[in-house]
């Protein structure tokens, strides 16, 4: 199936409008979370019945964790697949869960840094992500920082653009669902800094963090709302781009090469 670019510009052009006439209160970014995410066994309001999502890591990412002696290791559901250089997660209404009216979306899961020297570790258990079709969308966490919630509270982790993972050629049927082949994560300075406070790195903003691929997979019990604050409407522009694509096939298989 080639990608529908008309359903793509008419919904980007719908979404234009949308935004300029919405109230800026709806379309203000975030706000504490309110929904969270799934307990086992419920299911939740998302994008897709299933599928999956594999993280890159940027080499430059790599090699300063190597440099300051930071051991990386992803949460459950997350696991570490390339001999640790990428990660692989499940996705669907079984895990996650759109939170109403923000559009945040919470996943479960996420990484531990460690510095055994040290004894320092910083983890983030849980993250949300906001699709905003205009604008930088981004991811955001609590991180947990020697074994205490961070006392700054939520912080910015990486930023990624909506209309980048939509591009032609980019967003396609594959690995037995449908999605962006590249979303490209660049580090939040903001993250970056807490983690050169707290580890020792020399991480910046703007560095490239990951590469994600992502492929949804069926259409989802609970589909999305409507909605205008940002993140309902950048979802909404992913949700048509979806299913204009089918979004259906086999479940995505997991990538080899566990450690």
């Amino acid at each position: 199936m080639r990608l529908n670019r008309a359903a793509l510009i008419a919904g980007g052009t719908a979404l234009a409008a949308a935004l300029l006439s919405a109230d800026p209160a709806m379309a203000a970014p975030p706000g504490s979370p309110g929904g969270g995410c799934l307990s086992e066994g419920q299911i939740g309001s998302y994008l897709s019945k299933e599928g999956s999502a594999k993280a890159t890591f940027s080499t430059e990412f790599l090699n300063e964790l190597r440099r300051a002696g930071i051991r990386f290791e992803p949460l459950n559901p997350i696991e570490p697949v390339d001999g640790g250089t990428a990660a692989w997660m499940p996705i669907g209404e079984r895990y996650d869960n759109i939170e109403t009216p923000s559009g945040r979306v919470c996943y479960p899961g996420g990484f531990r840094f460690s510095n055994d020297e040290t004894g320092a570790t910083y983890e983030i258990d849980t993250f949300w992500v906001l699709f905003a079709a205009m604008g930088d969308s981004k991811f955001f966490a609590t991180p947990i920082v020697h074994g205490h919630p961070r006392p700054g509270g939520e912080l910015t982790m990486v930023n990624f653009s909506v209309p980048q993972a939509l591009a032609p050629g980019n967003f396609v049927p594959h690995r037995g669902g449908v999605g962006p082949l590249k979303v490209i994560l660049s580090m939040d300075r903001g993250w970056a800094a807490d983690l050169n406070k707290e580890l020792g790195t020399k991480f910046y903003g703007g560095m490239h963090w990951a590469d994600l691929d992502i492929a949804w997979q069926g259409p989802p019990s609970r589909p999305v709302k409507s909605g205008s604050s940002l993140g309902m409407l950048g979802l909404k522009i992913i949700s048509d781009a979806i299913q204009s694509q089918g979004g259906s096939g086999p479940a995505p298989p997991k990538p080899g090469g566990f450690f």
